[in-house]
């Protein structure tokens, strides 16, 4: 056994005591680093036991070798926990559910793996814009933004019929709200947002450069209304705001939300690494600070935390909600 293939070995083994996998053991599974993935992370797949018994391996993972020449730790340890999920689905429902469903997400966080699914197919390549299903069945990349990434909401997933959604390449939401347009340079979000001939004069609220160089109408409260300082205008690159429609969005501070209707006008929940390698505030609660325990960090793998904005602990513990 090459190096690679002992370093998946011990990952095999720590994510088996972690996640307490039933019957599935580190002799469960045959280990191949493979140079065959150019685009491929990972796979696994059930193997036929030998005739005379010598082999007990039930399960073979694949990992592409190019992971660990690319010295990033996360990257091959979540891959590996990734299919290890895989292999306990297999174990406990056959190979009859859908790949990355409900089934596979809870295993994959028992594994302490990013739940959501991974493709690196032909067309991924150099691609610009995703579109996917938000339950992990399908995904697809796309260089220009097409008819199917701008509406998203006229599409379905071919395997379970889902709503598609759509966002820029390597900037994957952390919800995905079927239906959804996430194109940080399309306005629209959703069905319900299209645009009309006069949008602007009927919008419910507006997102917007304080310097008046873009504007976009909504008629939805969306994300983009909620929390403004997220987004920077594309031509100054100023923090935008969101006010009313009626409103002027010149009359706003950069960074700000004046929607009547709203209460927050500055972030008052934070989501962040405990160690400091990120934190985003929210106007009110979402997934990511209700269970943060259910994240990890993209740069070292812990899992993040919650906290009141101001209010960040002195010696966090990695997965607290300390806004309880």
């Amino acid at each position: 056994m090459d190096d690679y293939a002992s370093l998946v070995a011990e990952e095999i083994t720590a994510t088996l005591d972690r996640a307490r996998f039933g019957e599935l053991s580190s002799e469960s599974f045959r280990i191949e680093v493979t140079d065959s993935f150019q685009r491929k992370l990972g796979a696994c797949r059930p193997v036929q036991e030998s005739d005379d018994g010598a082999d007990t391996a039930r399960y073979e993972i694949r990992i592409a070798r190019r992971l660990f020449e690319d010295d990033i730790d996360a990257d091959w340890r979540d891959t590996v926990r990734h299919e290890i999920a895989h292999a306990y689905v297999f174990s406990e429902y056959g190979q009859d559910v859908r790949p990355h469903g409900e089934e596979w997400k809870e295993a994959a966080r028992r594994a302490g793996a990013d739940p959501s699914a991974r493709y690196e197919g032909a067309d991924l390549v150099d691609a610009e814009y995703i579109l996917a299903c938000p339950d992990g069945c399908y995904e697809r990349g796309h260089l220009k933004r097409s008819k199917r990434v701008k509406y998203p909401w006229k599409y379905a997933c071919p395997e379970c019929e889902t709503r598609l959604v759509s966002y820029d390449a390597g900037a994957v939401p952390t919800a995905l709200e079927p239906g959804t347009c996430y194109v940080a340079t399309i306005p629209w979000e959703q069905q319900d947002d299209t645009a009309t001939a006069d949008a602007t004069q009927t919008a419910r609220y507006l997102l917007a450069c304080s310097n008046g160089c873009v504007e976009w109408p909504y008629q939805q409260r969306s994300k983009r209304i909620k929390n403004p300082w997220l987004y920077s205008c594309p031509e100054c690159e100023t923090t935008l705001v969101s006010c009313d429609g009626r409103d002027s969005p010149m009359d706003c501070e950069p960074g700000t939300c004046t929607v009547e209707s709203i209460p927050w006008t500055e972030p008052q929940i934070v989501h962040a690494c405990p160690n400091g390698c990120f934190s985003v505030g929210y106007a009110q609660h979402c997934d990511e600070t209700r269970t943060p325990g259910q994240y990890r960090c993209g740069e070292c793998d812990a899992r993040t935390i919650s906290y009141p904005v101001d209010q960040r602990p002195a010696d966090p513990t990695p997965g607290r909600n300390y806004t309880d």
